[in-house]
């Protein structure tokens, strides 16, 4: 029975069994049943050629004997170049540089009235209206502000507050200065801030 029969023989009411189709169909002698898994057959020789690895490995070089010290010429000029060398020395000292302070080095930024830049400690004081007319306009008599006289944040608020005690005394006007005061040296250059306008 084979399947063109069965293609040839569909339209009959013909019904057959599921047995009777896998034998139709399979060729073999074992029907209905899986095959088990087989069991592939190696030799021992091939075996042991497996557990050697392949054939390009070679065994690991095993160090028996202990390693021989490598015996070097001895160097007859070594006396002669150590002469030599510290006569080199001997006369190239003078070449060395000198340890000077870097002349490009810039000064540490200090204020006018910084204790630490003058002899005598000036002190911002209400009642020298001289030295505080120097951080007032003599346009607007507003205090300039510390990009302007580059004072610290300390001493710039010390100089408002005695500024505005001596204005208060007596001692200075809210509006103009002494004109006693405008020939006197400068401590800044009001039209060069040396910081920019924080505003």
């Amino acid at each position: 029975f084979s399947l063109r029969n069965l293609c040839l023989f569909s339209h009959t009411n013909i019904h057959f069994s599921h047995n009777q189709l896998v034998s139709g169909l399979h060729t073999t002698c074992i029907l209905g049943r899986r095959n088990g898994k087989r069991e592939r057959v190696v030799s021992k020789l091939m075996k042991d050629s497996f557990a050697k690895g392949p054939w390009w490995t070679k065994p690991k070089i095993v160090m028996n004997s202990p390693i021989a010290p490598t015996l070097h010429p001895k160097n007859m000029f070594e006396s002669a170049e150590e002469d030599f060398m510290s006569q080199v020395n001997a006369k190239s000292c003078s070449d060395l540089p000198v340890d000077i302070e870097d002349p490009y080095s810039r000064e540490p930024k200090m204020c006018v009235l910084c204790p630490r830049q003058c002899v005598e400690n000036i002190a911002p004081d209400y009642k020298n209206p001289k030295l505080l007319s120097q951080f007032v306009s003599p346009h607007t008599g507003r205090v300039y502000q510390s990009h302007i006289t580059g004072l610290c944040s300390y001493m710039q608020a010390k100089v408002e507050a005695e500024i505005e005690k001596s204005r208060h005394a007596g001692f200075m006007s809210t509006r103009v200065i002494d004109p006693l005061y405008l020939q006197d040296p400068p401590l800044f250059n009001p039209n060069k801030p040396i910081k920019p306008n924080p505003y």
